[in-house]
């Protein structure tokens, strides 16, 4: 078995707020731009319907006005013309688009109607959608490369100094670790607690606690308990729904003679006082950037008290030693590497996006192999604790070839985040690859997922 030594810093990322300007793009030539918005008038005469698919077919719509300067911009384009088709639409007298209009009054018809603009007044009209008219196509001006929301005023923070594609929506390597989204210009927002209150009953005490997840999605929440793990009585599903959104979990505690129990596991501070500790796990059994801890205490001398409680923060993670390896049959050459150059990743932070590469094996003594990888996994170098190698949906990692100047070229995973596993400094991803003979797309693990 081959090994790759890959040092990796653990270290918190210190998030930024930048106070720039919002920075548009300049709309295509022959476009009239009115801030973010951009539009073009065509003068050939169309029913609303067909207008509606050329604009669509030029990655536009017909066009949706929302205040008072752009309803003048596209006026001065119709200039000349008795009115031409714009976006909105009436069904049944509800309007698509109730934020702004410039009408006198809703047609009341039982009847779709599509409206004009008129080219004297600026005025809106209904008209009959099958009538024919010019019409102006409408969309959005770009943000400038590393900028991205509704005015262009978030920078985005992706993987590898890229700067994200709105046509496509994506970072093409992923987000840097701290930052979410399709153009990750989001922060990841921490777990809080909201509140947490300790009240005495008859039968005993009680602690109830409201966590603020901040919309994330966390595979697994529980209290701790004395081995360090997530207790398999305080999981996940022990929490509850308010309101206002917010989980929230109901502690008991009794007094079993003289001895406090709990149906969550805490520590004991002091007497009389305790200490829950609540851990957000994005992927259960790994360690990841996004993972978070935090803590409520509670003084049972003084319950039926409430408190405001502090966020708590994380241990600073030094910088620990990776191990990448895997078990692989003949001459094959596995490495974690960087997901656009392929070149093997050094220096690395826990949540930077990473991907296994397998080299294709030259093997002359063998008719036409293709040695697929099974049973991928992540394990500590003692190999007590392994989990296989998944992505967000549950499946073995994809697998695919990439070409290169080799014919053989090489084998990529697709990219997950760079984590370690609970207790260990090191991990050895591994991975069986074995001879395929059949179809390519057949030679890898398959998971299928069904619906109801």
């Amino acid at each position: 078995m081959e090994t790759v030594r890959v040092f990796i810093l653990l270290a918190w990322i210190i998030l930024c707020n930048f106070a720039d300007s919002g920075k548009i793009g300049e709309c295509p030539e022959s476009w009239t731009q009115v801030s973010r918005k951009c539009f073009k008038f065509v003068e050939l005469e169309q029913s609303r319907y067909v207008a509606h698919e050329a604009c669509s077919n030029g990655s536009s719509s017909l066009a949706k006005l929302s205040n008072d300067e752009e309803n003048k911009a596209v006026q001065d384009l119709i200039s000349g013309h008795g009115y031409a088709w714009i976006g909105s639409y009436y069904k049944n007298t509800h309007i698509d688009q109730p934020d702004y209009f410039n009408m006198p009054e809703i047609y009341r018809s039982m009847e779709d109607r599509c409206t004009i603009m008129l080219a004297r007044t600026g005025r809106w009209q209904h008209l009959a959608c099958y009538r024919k008219g010019p019409y102006v196509c409408g969309k959005q001006a770009p943000c400038e490369p590393g900028w991205a929301g509704d005015k262009c005023e978030r920078r985005t923070h992706c993987h590898l100094g890229h700067f994200g594609n709105e046509t496509t929506n994506m970072c093409p390597y992923g987000c840097e670790p701290g930052w979410i989204g399709n153009l990750c210009y989001k922060h990841h927002e921490r777990p809080t607690v909201a509140s947490f209150y300790c009240m005495k009953l008859r039968e005993g005490y009680s602690m109830m606690v409201f966590l603020d997840w901040k919309g994330v999605s966390y595979s697994n929440v529980g209290a701790v308990n004395a081995e360090g793990a997530i207790s398999s009585n305080c999981t996940k599903s022990r929490f509850a729904r308010n309101e206002d959104g917010q989980m929230y979990l109901n502690v008991h505690i009794q007094n079993v003679s003289g001895v406090l129990e709990q149906d969550c596991p805490a520590d004991t501070i002091a007497d009389g006082i305790l200490q829950w500790t609540f851990r957000f796990q994005m992927t259960k059994g790994m360690v990841s950037f996004e993972d978070e801890e935090l803590q409520v205490q509670c003084d049972l001398s003084e319950a039926d008290a409430a408190y405001n409680s502090e966020e708590v923060e994380i241990e600073k993670v030094r910088g620990r030693s990776l191990t990448a390896a895997a078990q692989i049959s003949v001459n094959i050459r596995t490495y974690i590497a960087n997901p656009e150059t392929l070149e093997p990743a050094t220096n690395l932070s826990l949540g930077v996006p990473v991907i296994l590469v397998a080299t294709r094996p030259e093997v002359d003594n063998v008719v036409n192999p293709f040695f697929s990888p099974r049973n991928c996994q992540a394990a500590s170098p003692d190999g007590k604790l392994f989990i296989p190698l998944q992505n967000s949906r549950g499946c073995p990692v994809n697998w695919r070839i990439r070409k290169t100047e080799s014919d053989h070229g090489l084998l990529v995973s697709e990219m997950f985040r760079m984590f370690h596993l609970p207790g260990y400094t090191e991990v050895v991803f591994s991975c069986t690859f074995a001879p395929c003979f059949t179809v390519f797309q057949y030679c890898f693990e398959r998971c299928y997922e069904y619906y109801g």
